[in-house]
């Protein structure tokens, strides 16, 4: 395999007149020549002090994104500030079989979550597409219909659905079919002509632990078999593909990878700064709302606070916890945390950094008996069950409790939203998905070799629990205080164990119990099982509790919907009451769905890359 070495400090200059200071009602004057640099640089002189059209802060996965859409144009300049390093040509990034390297390093955010869990985040270009576990899934189309009905008809129009998505999400790929080891796949979910790479790994396992992992889920639950989960069924048990490039040895597709690399020597209009850390908006004087650029630093803390300018937006594209914080230290969110930290309130926005929601997953193992895994992965065979295959005849009790519940969960979680009637009715949209649309609950990711030869991720996809991400300092170098309060709403334990239990059933069932020993992880010392019937609930729910890890798939913190549920940013995804503020990051989405998110992630950026060329 051929490594390309280039220095992160790449420039290439052109000459460009640009303002370089602001007069004091915040508008940049025309006084001064500068070059201004292009492609990618550590240098904050190739920015600092000019004006760009847009300025994108973050440049991770939905930041890349937008600005390699944006910058097609070339008569708009872009810049892109990013914390992280230029990584690209790090074995941790681009080699997907160094998964998990990339955790607990430079490269991490290594958020402090309540309950001593750390939330794993990429601090480093391309953000977690450049060090994620790379499955390429999609959530249930009614899902994302949903979100439509969470706005204002006006909004609604905007077409926040599954088409509409569909169609970006399609946009952003380039899908190489491939029938390896029982992969399979439908042409009409993919696309052929995005930047993307999406394949099956060339050393994809061809053992009999994956084909048997599907063969014994849909035994033991009757859950369905797709030849592709992708195209807004995912209730089934499926292989799914990896964005990773089939041209150049199964490198990782992420998004600067995809986006950036080939073409930032010639889009001399696009410049993405790392090792950077933007502070704070620059609001007018007037009380406009106005955006006038943003103040930033070097991400060690080291050195001067700069500042740059934007002509149109600043586009916000920091994470799910980067953003409400940046926003927070803005001015923007509720009165009274920023006035307990002397922020002066810009915005009344009392629910930025509200409605957190992560997922929480557990591993279980059994020891294998020798077979031969054939391969090295990544492992590629998902299933996703509803309720109903997850509580069999349980399941009806399960959903009374549900709907049963509902304002009790509201009126307990409030603090974590706008009110208690804002989260009935987010929380009705969420029931209405798991019980009557059948959404599945819950992910079941079979892993080779992890926690044991043979190994099953459990995680709940749609919690009912709510957090908040809170800044506690106007320092942007201390990282906010993030309350997930996992399993705050005794369903989210419920499922969790229930599923957990599933798969100690699932080790038991052929063919895949030919394939073990016998579970070890949990083990029956840890979980006991006298009768043979999966062991008791309460055993399992506390196993959960003692032994679960975030997912580090948050959502929600800067929702897209109306004011009166709780949102922050509208269908044009601009921050309520600002002119020029976009977010284009997981923040937005106001509810879980049941996938991975980089799919999704990847559509919402070009399809507002799109609404921005369009001046919507």
């Amino acid at each position: 395999m051929r490594f390309a070495v280039l220095s992160t400090a790449l420039l290439s200059f052109s000459f460009s007149f640009v303002s370089a200071v602001p007069i004091a009602d915040g508008t940049p004057s025309n006084s001064t020549i500068r070059k201004r640099a292009s492609g990618v640089t550590w240098n904050p002189w190739g920015a600092a002090y000019q004006t760009y059209d847009y300025v994108v802060v973050g440049g991770g996965l939905t930041g890349i994104t937008v600005a390699a859409r944006l910058a097609e144009n070339p008569a708009t300049t872009v810049l892109v500030i990013e914390a992280g390093g230029d990584n690209r040509w790090d074995p941790r990034v681009y080699d997907i079989y160094n998964y998990g390297q990339a955790f607990g390093s430079e490269l991490d955010w290594q958020y402090p979550t309540d309950a001593g869990k750390t939330m794993v985040a990429g601090k480093t270009l391309g953000g977690g597409s450049s060090i994620n576990g790379a499955a390429w899934t999609r959530g249930l189309a009614a899902q994302y219909d949903a979100w439509s009905s969470l706005l204002t008809p006006d909004e609604a129009s905007l077409n926040w659905d599954w088409n509409s998505l569909f169609n970006y999400m399609k946009k952003a790929i380039y899908h190489f079919p491939r029938s390896l080891h029982c992969a399979d796949g439908v042409d009409s979910y993919h696309g052929f002509n995005g930047p993307v790479q999406v394949t099956f790994p060339d050393d994809m396992y061809g053992g009999p632990q994956q084909k048997a992992f599907a063969q014994s889920i849909q035994t033991l639950t009757g859950i369905a078999k797709s030849p592709d989960l992708n195209g807004g069924q995912p209730n089934c048990v499926s292989f799914t593909p990896n964005n990773m490039n089939w041209h150049d040895g199964d490198r990782r597709s992420s998004a600067p990878a995809a986006y950036l690399t080939p073409v930032e020597s010639v889009r001399t209009n696009w410049i993405t700064l790392v090792n950077h850390q933007v502070s704070n908006l620059l609001w007018a004087t007037d009380d406009s709302k106005w955006a006038y650029g943003v103040k930033f630093k070097q991400a060690d803390n080291s050195g001067q606070d700069y500042e740059v300018y934007v002509r149109k937006e600043v586009i916000l594209a920091a994470g799910a916890i980067g953003t409400p914080a940046l926003l927070q230290r803005s001015g923007v969110g509720d009165p009274t945390h920023l006035s307990s930290l002397g922020i002066n309130t810009v915005l009344n926005l009392p629910t930025v950094g509200k409605n957190l929601q992560e997922q929480t997953m557990n591993a279980l193992g059994a020891a294998g008996n020798g077979f031969d895994p054939a391969g090295r992965g990544p492992s590629d065979v998902i299933a996703y069950p509803n309720l109903y295959e997850v509580f069999g005849s349980q399941a009806n009790s399960i959903a009374q409790t549900i709907w049963s519940s509902i304002s009790q969960w509201a009126d307990a979680q409030k603090g974590n939203a706008l009110s208690k009637a804002a989260l009935e009715t987010i929380y009705q949209s969420q029931a209405d998905m798991i019980i009557n649309k059948k959404a599945p609950i819950v992910e079941l990711f079979y892993d080779t070799g992890y926690p044991d030869m043979v190994g099953v991720l459990v995680w709940n996809l749609l919690p009912f629990s709510r957090g908040t991400v809170k800044i506690t300092s106007t320092d942007p170098f201390i990282k906010p205080q993030i309350n997930v309060n996992y399993f705050a709403v005794d369903m989210d334990t419920t499922i969790q164990a229930a599923s957990s239990k599933l798969v100690r059933k699932l080790f038991k069932t052929a063919p895949l119990s030919g394939l073990t020993t016998g579970e070890t992880i949990p083990g029956f010392s840890a979980v006991p099982d006298p009768n043979n019937n999966g062991g008791s609930d309460t055993e399992w729910k506390q196993w959960v509790k003692n032994t679960y890890g975030p997912v580090n798939h948050p959502v929600g913190t800067c929702a897209m919907m109306r004011q009166d549920l709780g949102g922050v940013v509208d269908g044009h995804l601009k921050v309520y009451g600002a002119q020029n503020v976009r977010i284009v990051d997981a923040s937005i989405m106001p509810t879980q769905i049941s996938a991975h998110l980089s799919s999704t992630l990847f559509g919402i950026a070009e399809k507002v890359a799109d609404m921005i060329k369009n001046g919507q």
